[in-house]
């Protein structure tokens, strides 16, 4: 007979491998009267030549020899027990777990191949392999599927923070025009922010700390953009002839590329917020061709 676990053949008496130190269960075993292969006492039929023998758990067939054998019992592999989970959370998990799962499914039928039957698990195994291979094949196709989603709401949520931004802009214009009279309202960005201060101390029409640093950045002079949420902002103030201060102003405000949204926004005075698809190059410096656009 041969080893369950080295797989070293051994006389068919033996209580322990003399290879490896395994001890066997000795079993009853019976001899097959019309073929002589060697069964299990409990065997209902030879497995060999289809001789039935007896009901199982009846007492050996009358001129049929008996001797000892050995067995051992099998085990379930736990890379196959693994591997088979693994598979089933893929369908929810996709490749994250997708590839573990098709690793100890290859290494548990290995194990299970080696054993010499006294390891078992292979249809768990070859479950847990089937699933991973399958989330690992659908996982390019959910990418493609859902990363343009991902992006189109990116793009939305940019758009939304920027017309919101334009809101905030127009009403912190009106309230510079009505702290600092004399000076109409203010030419750019940068002069509602704190201009490189930090507004500890009292605000001042150059400086009125109206507005942050990201969206009053220091560089957002007239014509000039500052950027905030994937989005550019500027704002260029409006004499009228023969005035020396600004009377109106207009606010632009346009994505940074085509991926971080796609409408730009433009407002003056009156207050309706505008739009229209695409970029914008350079910020509007009239208010008709502000007023051009589509209102909000």
């Amino acid at each position: 007979m041969m080893c369950s676990r080295c797989a070293a053949t051994i006389p068919d008496n033996s209580v322990s491998c003399p290879n490896c130190g395994l001890a066997f269960q000795t079993i009853q075993t019976i001899f097959c009267s019309t073929c002589g292969t060697r069964l299990r006492a409990d065997a209902a039929f030879c497995s060999s030549c289809g001789q039935v023998l007896q009901s199982p758990g009846q007492a050996p067939m009358p001129g049929v020899m008996t001797s000892g054998t050995a067995y051992t019992t099998t085990e379930s592999s736990g890379k196959a027990i693994a591997s088979m989970i693994l598979g089933i959370l893929s369908l929810f998990f996709s490749i994250i777990v997708g590839i573990p799962a098709i690793i100890l499914g290859h290494l548990s039928l290995s194990q299970v191949k080696k054993s010499g039957g006294r390891i078992s698990g292979e249809g768990m195994a070859m479950t847990g392999l089937i699933l991973g291979y399958v989330s690992v094949a659908v996982a390019p196709l959910l990418l493609m599927i859902v990363l343009p989603n991902l992006m189109r709401s990116r793009a939305y949520a940019n758009q939304a923070a920027a017309a919101s931004n334009v809101r905030t802009l127009v009403a912190v214009e009106t309230t510079y025009s009505a702290t600092y009279p004399n000076d109409g309202y203010a030419p750019d960005l940068a002069t509602l922010g704190p201009g490189g201060q930090t507004c500890a101390g009292e605000p001042t029409k150059k400086n009125a700390c109206l507005i942050d640093a990201t969206l009053g950045c220091i560089n957002g002079t007239s014509g000039r953009w500052c950027v905030r949420d994937q989005y550019k902002f500027s704002i260029v103030g409006v004499k009228e002839q023969d005035s020396k201060v600004p009377t109106d102003f207009i606010i632009t405000a346009t994505p940074v590329d085509t991926r971080s949204g796609r409408t730009s926004y433009c407002a003056t005075s009156d207050g309706i917020i505008r739009f229209r698809s695409g970029q914008v190059l350079t910020p509007i410096e009239t208010v008709s061709q502000c007023t051009e656009w589509i209102p909000l």
